[in-house]
């Protein structure tokens, strides 16, 4: 007996959609990106397998060690093409299905009548190695990069809360708003001709510069001149060590991404699930 998931991966919590090979669902569930919530799957995962039963997986895309994960609990992992899935999901609308989470079970049931045309990655080949330290190197530029902004974020609301509502300071703007106004005081003496000049030079919407206007225009607590000079300093040291980290994790993910580009994206068409 073979029972086939789909796995769809977010930030936080991941849907799961789990068919037979008749196509009849088994589970549907969550599972949170935690230790907990980890171990609590690895344990189901286990127990099906000590009943006899074989676990395929077919996931779009990995995030942290997903793939990892399923390797070690003996699931054969299909990555599937993030085209193949489009045309699978037409497929899936086109016999009525409304079930979430929708994508689980596409991907479930894609494997389930398409993996005679998908790879599986197996544990021991070049490939997964190369995608297991992938993975394994883009979360500890992750770790990296959540230092930083847990320490960036804590030096502006010691003395420059108002930078916190600009943007998110691993965003582009973020890097290019925190020189240019480093300090309380460089907002006072902004004026809004100044601000927009500034804002279409770097390509901010009209829309949004009136916001962001407004937001800066808000009234700030006076901070000591002494912790302003000192803040600011720790402010700009941390977002040079932190942009190249953004950077490097942007690079990860797309060489992520483009592990599973690469997969077969081209199953026969006609097809329908059932």
């Amino acid at each position: 007996m073979r029972y086939y998931l789909g796995a769809d991966w977010a930030d936080q919590t991941h849907a799961v959609w789990v068919v037979d090979e008749s196509g009849a669902k088994i589970s549907a569930r969550t599972v949170a990106h935690t230790a907990e919530g980890l171990s609590e799957w690895g344990r189901e995962l286990d127990e099906w397998r000590a009943q006899g039963i074989d676990l395929w997986a077919a996931i779009e895309r990995p995030e942290g060690r997903v793939v990892d994960f399923l390797l070690d609990h003996g699931v054969a992992v299909y990555p599937v093409n993030p085209k193949a899935l489009d045309r699978a999901r037409d497929r899936f609308r086109q016999s009525g299905a409304k079930s979430d989470p929708f994508d689980a079970r596409v991907l479930a049931d894609f494997l389930r009548t398409d993996h005679a045309h998908l790879r599986a990655v197996q544990p021991s080949s070049e490939a997964a190695q190369e995608l297991k330290l992938l993975t394994e190197d883009c979360q500890r530029h992750i770790r990296q990069q959540t230092r930083l902004v847990n320490q960036l974020t804590a030096t502006l609301k010691e003395y420059y809360p108002r930078a916190l509502e600009v943007a998110e300071v691993t965003s582009a703007l973020a890097r290019e708003f925190l020189p240019a106004y480093p300090t309380p005081a460089a907002l006072t003496a902004l004026t809004e001709r100044r601000w927009q000049r500034w804002a279409r030079a770097h390509r901010l919407p009209e829309a949004r510069t009136g916001e962001l206007w407004a937001v800066l225009q808000q009234p700030q607590l006076p901070v000591p001149a002494h912790v302003v000079r000192a803040k600011a300093r720790l402010m700009q040291s941390l977002v040079e060590q932190l942009m190249p980290v953004v950077a490097a994790v942007a690079q990860y993910r797309k060489a992520i991404d483009d592990f599973f580009a690469s997969m077969p994206a081209n199953p026969p068409v006609g097809r329908r699930f059932g």
